[in-house]
């Protein structure tokens, strides 16, 4: 594991930081070049420090007379993965380090060089001595920092499910968790095992979700025949469970609200056995090619893609489709697992803009569910405003559907994402 990676995961970080960039494009961006083993140190470094971050920043303030907010980007990020190697792993030596982070400091903050060496040598002096805060100081401000959770998001946490239940999920975000893959039910085939090991991917079935593996090790589609070739969709098992609770069948109209990158959207198609039709809208006009290259790929030819605002009811679809998913704009707080940028950029103001949203696309959803059909409402958040709360006040106004079901998963319960469905039948 050399510098090369190092490199890279601060590159990423700085874009992140300076540029406003989204980490998992400026991460891959930054290692090109990379074998196998940097990259995924690498990509430990970089996710790593973004879901510690304000716990590093908190090691890092115990040993040094500069202020975090006062450090330039550079030499904040240099430190931070510094600290990381020292305190969170176990094979990194701390003098190996100290020394990468000083190349480092040299070629991209060189007056801070002795700087950061001081800091760093003086972190693996005292890092058995370190007063960690005091959770009698207050409940969400230990875990905000011992998690590195956004102080206003544990508090809403802390008020829904309490402050045992929050810790566990607060612990399950900052866990690392493998990827898991669905079957394409269209070009099922018995050997789809073998065919994945001879694309140098392992992958064991999920137990319970039919056509869903795990994936054990490394996954790289860029480099695999399987995936080129339609057999599978990388898809949280959570996720799947989404298009499975609304249960579309063959020759059925349904319709997906907010359909990009066209995960949920490909896996009702299969579902209909590719017969029926269905509609899929999204807000963003350049993501409905990802849409249509899914289908393409999967041998999906039922679904009719196109770019429109989803809250604005189109008059032919009402009353006419038997099946309607809303996956609703919302916080994202039960994906930042694999997602930790998410919470250094959601802000509490967000919420109440995004309750709106999904209370807008809600409404427009219903008016497109005939009788007797069925509207699921999905969210990747944990927060209850946007999930039971959100059905609770539709059907308040909407004593035409009825609630069949609900479920909230939780990562450390289940190893997928946060998530929750609702599945509503319309009487």
């Amino acid at each position: 594991m050399g510098s090369g990676a190092r490199e890279a995961a601060f590159k990423a970080l700085l874009g992140f930081d300076r540029d406003g960039a989204y980490i998992n494009s400026a991460l891959n961006s930054e290692m090109r070049g990379l074998d196998g083993r940097d990259r995924a140190f690498a990509t430990e470094l970089c996710y790593g420090c973004l879901k510690n971050r304000a716990l590093l920043d908190y090691i890092i303030s115990r040993f040094s007379k500069i202020r975090i907010k006062k450090m330039s980007h550079q030499v904040r990020i240099i430190l931070e993965l510094g600290a990381y190697q020292i305190m969170m792993t176990d094979r990194i030596p701390d003098s190996a380090a100290c020394d990468e982070s000083v190349k480092l400091a040299k070629k991209y903050a060189n007056r801070s060089r002795g700087f950061v060496n001081g800091v760093l040598r003086g972190l693996c002096r005292g890092k058995e001595s370190i007063a960690y805060p005091d959770r009698g100081d207050g409940e969400a401000e230990y875990l905000s920092i011992m998690f590195s959770f956004p102080l206003w998001a544990v508090k809403r946490l802390i008020d829904d499910y309490g402050a045992e239940e929050c810790e566990k999920i607060l612990a399950a975000a900052n866990r690392a968790y493998p990827p898991y893959i669905r079957e394409n039910s269209l070009k099922k085939t018995d050997g789809f095992v073998k065919a994945l090991e001879n694309d140098g991917i392992k992958a064991e079935p999920d137990g319970i979700i039919e056509g869903c593996y795990k994936i054990i090790g490394a996954l790289d589609i860029a480099a695999s025949d399987t995936y080129k070739n339609g057999l599978f969709t990388v898809q949280n098992r959570s996720s799947q469970l989404a298009a499975i609770t609304l249960d579309p069948k063959p020759g059925m109209l349904a319709v997906d609200m907010c359909a990009a990158p066209g995960g949920k959207t490909t896996h009702m198609a299969e579902l209909m056995e590719n017969r029926g039709e269905i509609r899929a809208f999204d807000i963003h006009a350049h993501k409905i090619a990802l849409i249509e290259a899914a289908s393409k790929r999967l041998g999906i030819d039922i679904i009719k893609a196109e770019a429109r605002d989803a809250a604005e009811p189109l008059e032919e679809l009402i009353g006419k489709a038997d099946r309607v998913l809303l996956d609703a704009p919302c916080s994202g707080l039960g994906v930042t697992h694999s997602k930790p940028d998410i919470r250094l950029r959601r802000k509490e103001e967000d919420i109440a803009e995004l309750i709106e949203i999904q209370r807008r696309l809600l409404s427009a959803a219903a008016l497109y569910v005939k009788s007797g059909g069925v509207l699921v409402y999905s969210t990747c958040t944990l927060l209850k405003a946007e999930n039971g709360g959100q059905i609770k006040e539709f059907l308040k106004s909407h004593d035409d559907f009825e609630l069949v079901s609900e479920q909230t998963l939780m990562t450390h319960e289940t190893g997928g994402s946060g998530f929750y469905i609702s599945k509503l039948l319309r009487k």
